[in-house]
């Protein structure tokens, strides 16, 4: 018995593609790249006025054909200890990337995110089990803003030995961030083909609703296919904004955009690895704000994984974003809302940001990764076998016994019961005996510890040198 939720029926899945079918067909997306548009003319595209392609039904479908199914990718690690496949349902925790500002951990102020919050948010994530997918939680705010995303690689690419996810600002971005983790790799003159073979970076590519994607973006999308790193796909409409206010034609759009991209990707270099994800979100009417952890964003997370799964491809959303400020009550139910009904379906779980993503504040990535453990254990198989099934132990015990001291309990507890880290379960006197601490205190603790701890370098200085010359290269050649 494995645990999975869903909004739509098989039938209702299969209504709402061809129906992303129909409008790519006779809406068509705009497509602003040279080479892009003469492979889609080539393979039997319609190439209109201002870049707008109709796509016919069968070169998505052909396209479909050639994308390797879940049981064929695999997000590399530096570290091969931290590889994460998807031939199953284990969902995983991954940073969200992007952020403008972070809390400060020692003064609780509120202030623009720097380098050196990076370097150490992606060395406190790479310590944490339950996050899988490490990357760019912030970026900074004092480096050259059109060169974030290379100080970023860099930065990353320094202090984790997991997959790293990242933004690539065009072809030329792919191409030095493969650069600077081939040096990860050791940089002698084989650690490009090593690198090529276990690609452990993967880049973001943003649609830009409605039926559109910018030129960079395709340019990266392209790119990323010739190396086949995997490319994490997402269209990210807002409700009655910049798609229809329904769930249902905000859900055929998104789909209809992230199929275009499919498409051009699988042009390029058949085989190219997707990971299927969407930002879907609503919006407040009243403040105009976007909410990242309203209702209906959990319902779009669901649907948008249902159509991902229906093509068999890995599944990566957004889940952990909340609209709160602080780690609060709000912050509490909107973790626990979104990240439930998350972790029942996708296999990758973008987090660990407040403020609708614009916020991260260091003590929640330790309540981030707590809440993930329990997540994870929600979404864990239910076995039948013999020894689950336990009727030797039922015998033993009898009626009006107990099976506190029965040997089935020491050897199963351990792996059937989660016993949480951080979370609150003794009772009032020995919580109030220690300090009555409530949770965000718990994390800040913790976190502030792993600040303080000396950290062993993960590259030499000789490779973290050679990886600065890269970035330092980009903005010379500009």
């Amino acid at each position: 018995m494995k645990p999975l939720i869903q909004f739509l029926s098989d039938g209702e899945v299969k209504q709402l593609h061809d129906y992303s079918l129909q409008i790519l067909k006779e809406i068509g997306m705009r497509l602003p790249q040279p080479e892009a548009l003469s492979l889609l003319e080539k393979a039997g595209a319609e190439v209109g006025d201002n870049e707008v392609v109709k796509i016919p039904a069968d070169l998505v479908e052909r396209a479909i054909e050639t994308l390797p199914k879940r049981d064929a990718v695999t997000l590399f690690g530096r570290d091969p200890k931290h590889d994460i496949g998807f031939i199953s349902h284990n969902p995983t925790l991954s940073c969200m990337t992007m952020a403008v500002n972070v809390i400060d951990p020692h003064t609780r102020e509120k202030r623009p995110a720097t380098n050196g919050d990076l370097a150490a948010l992606t060395r406190i994530a790479d310590g944490l089990p339950d996050i899988g997918v490490n990357g760019g939680l912030v970026t900074p705010q004092e480096v050259p803003g059109d060169y974030n995303d290379w100080y970023t690689w860099a930065t990353t690419l320094k202090n984790t030995t997991k997959h790293i996810t990242g933004g690539m600002l065009g072809a030329r971005c792919v191409k030095d961030a493969a650069e600077m983790a081939a040096i990860a790799l050791g940089g002698d003159a084989d650690a490009m083909d090593r690198f090529k073979e276990r690609p452990f970076i993967s880049g973001w590519v943003l649609t830009l609703p409605p039926f559109g994607i910018d030129t960079e973006s395709l340019d990266a999308l392209m790119e990323m296919a010739r190396w086949k790193i995997p490319a994490i796909v997402s269209s990210g409409p807002i409700l009655g904004t910049s798609s229809p206010v329904t769930i249902a034609g905000t859900v055929a759009q998104a789909h209809a955009e992230i199929l275009g991209c499919i498409v051009v990707s699988q042009l390029v270099n058949p085989g190219a690895p997707v990971i299927y994800t969407s930002f879907a979100r609503g919006m407040d009417m009243r403040t105009g704000n976007v909410s990242m952890a309203c209702p209906e964003f959990g319902i779009l997370k669901v649907a948008m994984a249902q159509m991902g799964r229906s093509l068999d491809l890995p599944i990566r959303m957004p889940s952990m974003l909340r609209d709160s400020k602080v780690i609060d009550a709000q912050a509490g139910y909107e973790t626990g809302m979104v990240g439930t009904v998350t972790g029942l379906i996708a296999d990758v779980m973008d987090s660990m940001q407040l403020d609708m993503d614009l916020v991260v504040d260091y003590p929640d990535l330790i309540f981030c990764n707590e809440c993930m453990a329990g997540i994870r254990r929600m979404a864990r198989e239910v076995t039948l076998e013999e020894n689950d099934l336990a009727l030797d132990a039922m015998k033993g015990v009898g009626p009006g016994g107990t099976y506190l001291a029965h040997p089935h309990t020491f050897s199963h507890f351990k792996k059937e019961l989660w016993i949480p880290e951080v979370l609150e379960r003794r009772n009032w006197d020995l919580w109030e005996k220690d300090g009555g601490k409530d949770i965000f205190k718990v994390c800040e603790e913790k976190v502030l510890a792993l600040l303080d701890a000396p950290a062993e370098p993960l590259l030499s200085d000789e490779q973290a040198a050679r990886i600065d010359a890269v970035v330092q290269r980009a903005q010379e050649s500009s």
